[in-house]
């Protein structure tokens, strides 16, 4: 079982958590500032150092600490633990950000009530209007997006707080996992 080793505040861990929720791998987190023995088990895995989060692989090599994304599914994909294919098809299956899930779920939502008070011949249409946008907000797919070949995934329809860009959609890459030589690294190619 893969331990994160981590802080609530810390914007490192919520991403790594985030990242590795996405790609479906088992992990336990534990809040290194509410258990002590996790605080020294992680320093001592870092040199004694505190830094968050540190992700201990249980595989007898190196931990990965404050790990980027690509850095945590090539280290991943290099111990065996997720393959190149199965990677990339988890990361590739969602392209609506967890902010914009939310506001699609309250639209949706919102827009079935509508549908059960709204005047009888647009009923239907808003109760297609709810299913739509509310399955895209639960599922984090929206089939527009895909078509269009954009995602709102790491933008500010993802986590406004995190984000590195102003656009809330971008074109998708293909990333295609490639470990250079052992190394762990991850090559993208745009698509």
């Amino acid at each position: 079982m893969i331990i994160v080793y981590g802080a609530d505040w810390c914007d490192d861990t919520r991403r790594s958590l985030r990242h590795l929720r996405r790609l479906g791998v088992p992990h336990q987190y534990v809040n290194i500032d509410e258990d002590l023995d996790a605080l020294d088990r992680a320093k001592s895995l870092n040199g004694g150092n505190r830094r968050t989060p540190i992700i201990d692989l249980e595989l007898g090599g190196p931990p990965l600490v404050e790990p980027d994304n690509d850095s945590l599914t090539g280290a991943l994909v290099e111990r065996d633990m997720l393959s190149n294919e199965v990677a990339v098809e988890r990361l590739a299956v969602q392209n609506v950000g967890d902010f914009e899930r939310v506001l699609r779920t309250i639209t949706g939502a919102a827009l079935w009530l509508a549908s059960r008070v709204g005047p009888r011949g647009t009923r239907w249409l808003l109760g297609l209007g709810s299913a739509l946008v509310g399955l895209s907000g639960v599922t984090g797919w929206c089939p527009v997006y895909h078509a269009a070949g954009v995602t709102s995934m790491n933008g500010p329809g993802d986590r406004p707080d995190e984000t590195t860009r102003d656009g809330w959609v971008v074109p998708r890459t293909s990333r295609q996992l490639s470990l250079d030589s052992g190394t762990g690294s991850i090559a993208h190619t745009s698509r």
